[in-house]
């Protein structure tokens, strides 16, 4: 009998743990369990701003940022800056292969920039929320094939997770 207390206990403290966390995680226009499930496997990738990476394909890398005005960005950021928000990063991926809609995730806060052929390609869908551990902001693109630089601008944290992902094709 006290066995299947404890495990009942057990079991409603879970499931109020996940109850506190799923209402924001469940707010994103879109689902992120791949996104989420690369940033909590463990050890990713560190990169540093600046970096060079080979195709830019499905995954998740851990990206330090540096003062935007240390940034060579390939074209000045669309995001307006944000003095409380003064970090940046530039990752240059020599070749998309597969073209078609990608999704970029990040851990924290920042603006992306997808600068391809020297020119901004357009956002297609935003979604963000505010109290998702791990989680904050997804953003959709169209990406063509040939070489691909990511930007991020306005951020505060020191370093953040990033996460592409293709999205199958209608």
């Amino acid at each position: 009998m006290r066995t299947a207390l404890a495990a009942l206990a057990l079991c409603v403290l879970a499931a109020a743990a996940q109850a506190e966390e799923a209402p924001a995680c469940t707010q994103f226009k879109w689902p992120l369990a791949a996104e989420r499930s690369w940033f909590e496997a463990g050890k990713l990738t560190e990169l540093q701003s600046g970096a060079s990476v080979g195709e830019a394909a499905d995954g998740a890398f851990d990206l330090a940022l540096k003062p935007s005005a240390e940034v060579s960005f390939a074209l000045p950021p669309e995001g307006k800056p944000k003095p409380d928000k003064p970090l940046g990063a530039v990752l240059a991926f020599s070749v998309v292969a597969k073209p078609g809609t990608y999704q970029v995730t990040l851990s924290d806060e920042a603006w992306i920039d997808i600068v391809q052929d020297g020119a901004y390609r357009p956002s297609l869908e935003f979604s963000g929320v505010h109290g998702c551990p791990g989680l904050r902001k997804s953003v959709r693109f169209v990406f063509k094939q040939g070489p691909l630089i990511l930007q991020l601008s306005s951020a505060s944290a020191p370093s953040l997770k990033l996460a592409i992902r293709r999205l199958p094709s209608p």
